[in-house]
C-alpha cells in the first residue's frame, strides 16, 4: 500500500506530462471502442434485419426445392406440421409460404421476381416486413381484395408503377403449363437490402394457390421464429429427426455469411484493440524512460538509503499501471457516453445510403457494445501497463546509487 501511495503521488508530480499520457490512452480507447461499437452495431442490425425480413431462424423445404424452385417440390400435410412445430419448446411462431419464380411485366418493363404466397396473419407473427410499409405507401393486405400484391419501392421504380397499378405475373403452374394473372398493387415496402427488395413480391397464399393449382395442404416453405436464435441449430436438428423427408436448415446454413459476420466482428475488435494498445504501450514506455532519466538522482538516493531493487521495480510498475488505468477509466467513461448516445439517436450516413443498401446495410446505424467488452478492455490495459513497465523498471534497476547521485 505504501508503494501504491508513493506511485500515485509520483504520477502527479508532473501534471502536464501525466495528463498528456492519460489523454493519449483515453483518446485511443475512445477511437477503438467507438469504431468497434459502430461496426458491431451495423453487423447486428444486418443480422436482425435478415431474421425479421428474409429468413426467420429456421426454414423447412422439400430437399430438392432449392435446386430450381420446382413448383411440384412441396411440403405435404402443412397444417399438421405447423401445429406440431408450434408446440416444440423454444418455438415462438411459425408460418408457411408458397414460392414461385415468375416474370413481372408492365407496359414499361419486364423483370424476374420470386412470388411469395403468404397467410398475412401468421406471416406477421414471424416476419416484420409489414412494418416496412408506411402509411403513405398503401397497406400490407389489410383489405380483402382478390389478386392484391405488395411490392418494394425499388421494384416499383424499375417497373414504373404506383398504388393501384396492375402487374402481370407469368409463371409455370403445378402441371408444367405456362400461366399467369394480373395483380393490383396495394402496398409498397422498403428494407435496407435493395437487391432483395427488387427480387421479391408478396401475394395472398389463396390467390397464388388457385392460379398455380397447388393442392391444398401443400406449401414450399415453412418458416420458424424462435425465442432464442442461438438455439436454432439444436431445434433444427430436432425437427430434421422428426421429419426426415424434408430439409430443415437453421439461419447459419441458410445465410452462412451471417455467422461469418458475427465471428469477424470479434476478430476485428480483438486485432483493432491490440494494435491500439500496442501503440499506447510504446508511448507509455517512452514516457516512463523520460521519467527515469529525470529522476536518476532521486532513484539513486532511494537506493542509497536502503530501498531494495524489488521495491524500486514495483514502484515503477505501479506508476505505469496506475497511469494506464486512469487513462483507461477516462476513455471507457467517454466511450460509454458516446456509444449509449449514438446507440439511441443513430449515426446517419445518408450520403452513402445507395452503396450501403446495395449490400444490405442501413444508412442509419446504431452503435452497440456488450458490457463485458469493457471488462476485457480493462484487463488488456492492465496487461499493457505491466508489459510497458518492465523495460523502464529494469532500466531503473541498472542505476548505480553512487554514480547516479554524483552525475547530478
Amino acid at each position: 500500500m505504501m508503494l501504491l501511495k508513493i506511485a500515485w503521488r509520483n504520477i502527479w508530480r508532473s501534471k502536464t506530462r501525466s495528463a498528456v499520457v492519460i489523454f493519449a490512452i483515453a483518446s485511443g480507447l475512445v477511437g477503438g471502442l467507438f469504431a468497434s461499437a459502430w461496426m458491431s452495431g451495423m453487423a447486428n442490425q444486418r443480422v436482425v434485419n435478415t431474421f425479421s425480413i428474409e429468413t426467420a431462424h429456421i426454414q423447412l423445404h422439400h430437399p430438392n426445392f432449392a435446386d430450381n424452385f420446382d413448383v411440384k417440390n412441396t411440403i405435404t400435410s402443412t397444417e399438421d406440421k405447423l401445429t406440431e412445430i408450434s408446440k416444440i419448446e423454444g418455438v415462438k411462431a411459425v408460418t408457411s409460404r408458397l414460392k414461385v419464380s415468375a416474370m413481372a411485366a408492365t407496359a414499361n418493363k419486364n423483370m424476374g421476381v420470386v412470388i411469395v404466397g403468404i397467410n398475412p396473419e401468421t406471416e406477421k407473427e414471424v416476419f416484420g416486413l409489414y412494418k416496412k410499409v408506411d402509411s403513405t405507401s398503401g397497406d400490407f393486405f389489410v383489405s380483402k381484395k382478390k389478386n392484391a400484391i405488395v411490392i418494394s419501392k425499388a421494384l416499383a421504380k424499375e417497373l414504373k408503377v404506383k398504388i393501384k397499378s396492375k402487374i402481370v405475373l407469368t409463371f409455370q403452374d403445378y402441371n408444367g403449363k405456362i400461366t399467369g394473372a394480373a395483380f393490383k398493387v396495394i402496398g409498397m415496402f422498403k428494407t435496407d437490402n435493395n437487391p432483395w427488395d427488387k427480387m421479391h413480391v408478396f401475394v395472398r397464399d389463396d390467390d397464388l394457390r388457385k392460379v398455380v393449382e397447388i393442392p391444398k395442404g401443400q406449401c414450399h416453405e415453412i418458416d420458424i421464429l424462435l425465442n432464442d436464435y442461438e438455439q436454432a441449430s439444436v431445434i433444427s436438428a430436432e425437427i430434421q429427426k422428426k421429419y426426415p423427408e424434408i430439409l430443415s436448415e437453421d439461419w447459419s446454413e441458410i445465410q452462412p455469411y451471417l455467422s461469418f459476420i458475427t465471428e469477424y466482428m470479434d476478430i476485428y475488435m480483438g486485432v483493432f484493440m491490440i494494435i491500439i494498445l500496442a501503440a499506447l504501450g510504446f508511448g507509455i514506455v517512452n514516457t516512463m524512460l523520460m521519467v527515469i532519466l529525470e529522476r536518476t538522482k532521486e532513484l539513486g538516493m532511494l537506493m542509497g538509503i536502503g530501498m531494495n531493487k524489488k521495491r524500486i521495480f514495483l514502484m515503477i510498475m505501479f506508476e505505469t499501471i496506475l497511469l494506464a488505468l486512469v487513462g483507461a477509466f477516462v476513455g471507457e467513461i467517454i466511450s460509454m457516453f458516446l456509444i449509449n448516445y449514438f446507440g439511441k439517436v443513430g449515426i446517419n450516413i445518408s450520403s452513402l445510403a445507395e452503396g450501403l443498401e446495395s449490400v444490405g446495410y442501413s444508412a442509419i446505424s446504431y452503435p452497440m457494445l456488450e458490457s463485458y467488452r469493457y471488462l476485457q478492455i480493462t484487463i488488456l490495459v492492465i496487461l499493457t501497463g505491466i508489459v510497458a513497465s518492465i523495460y523502464p523498471a529494469i532500466k531503473a534497476l541498472k542505476l548505480n546509487p553512487a554514480e547516479a547521485i554524483r552525475t547530478l
